[in-house]
């Protein structure tokens, strides 16, 4: 009988940690926009976990708006690329050697256009907003998404043996043994949108003018570095901890899938 494995410690706490940031908004104890003139820049205290802003706005309540904004629109885009980029890379890899050529110079094309591209783009089209970003960050990932299952997708069909209906290769054979490698691409990816939500909107390129990220938490917080560094403490400590505990989760999967391999 085989023994089951447990989770090691550091997954626990990453899947904690991201669901906390997640679903935090929840247990704010304050309104994370109530403008507070007389308790502005206060220092960590009951009614403040982590103090107030310069217009006496929470800062611990913003984080956690933050979060579930931030962690909310990457895990969004990440089932978006899941599902479009691993059933074109499915339907492609068994696609014909002439239809590969023009595919691959296609999507080697375009994955190499950056996401900032993609972004001033459709920012120019539809102006600030979450599904602007979305869209930006998500036309970049689901091609490479498509590429890597693509890949996988052909190395497998080269080891099964004749016999059965291609699609019922795709789903039955080829499909699980890609899973892991398609979980491990989408935890990177969800540390990439992270990292670049909060960097597109420090820049400029914010998700509206009444949505709170972290990003444009550091943003607001520049002016204020000599004064109060903790203002730009929280959001960077928090986009630094869910980035590692993204990775974290892809190190695991790795890891799973090359013990199962």
């Amino acid at each position: 009988m085989q023994k089951k494995r447990k989770l090691p410690i550091y997954a626990v706490l990453s899947i904690a940690f991201l669901i906390f940031c997640s679903t935090g908004f929840l247990l704010a104890p304050n309104d994370p926009k109530a403008l507070t003139l007389e308790a502005k820049l206060l220092s960590p205290c009951m009614s403040y976990p982590f103090g107030t802003d310069e217009l006496g706005r929470c800062i611990f309540s913003r984080i956690l708006m933050g979060g579930y904004v931030t962690l909310g629109m990457a895990l969004c885009s990440a089932a978006i690329v899941a599902v479009a980029g691993t059933a074109a890379g499915l339907l492609l890899g068994h696609a014909g050697s002439g239809k590969r050529v023009v595919v691959d110079s296609a999507i080697n094309a375009a994955t190499a256009i950056p996401p900032i591209a993609y972004l001033v783009i459709f920012n120019g089209i539809w102006g600030n907003s979450i599904p602007t970003m979305m869209v930006a960050l998500t036309a970049s990932l689901i091609l490479r998404m498509v590429k890597l299952v693509k890949t996988l997708t052909e190395i497998e069909m080269c080891m099964v043996s004749s016999g059965a209906t291609k699609n019922g290769i795709l789903f039955a054979h080829v499909l699980p043994n890609i899973a892991g490698e398609i979980v491990h691409f989408l935890c990177l990816s969800c540390a990439e949108m992270i990292v670049g939500i909060s960097a597109f909107s420090f820049i400029g390129f914010t998700l509206g003018d009444e949505v709170i990220d972290w990003g444009s938490m550091l943003a607001s917080a520049r002016k204020l570095m000599g004064v109060k560094p903790s203002l730009l403490f929280y959001p960077s400590l928090f986009i630094f901890l869910s980035t590692v505990s993204f990775n974290m989760l892809g190190r695991l999967f790795q890891k799973e899938n090359t013990d199962h391999a």
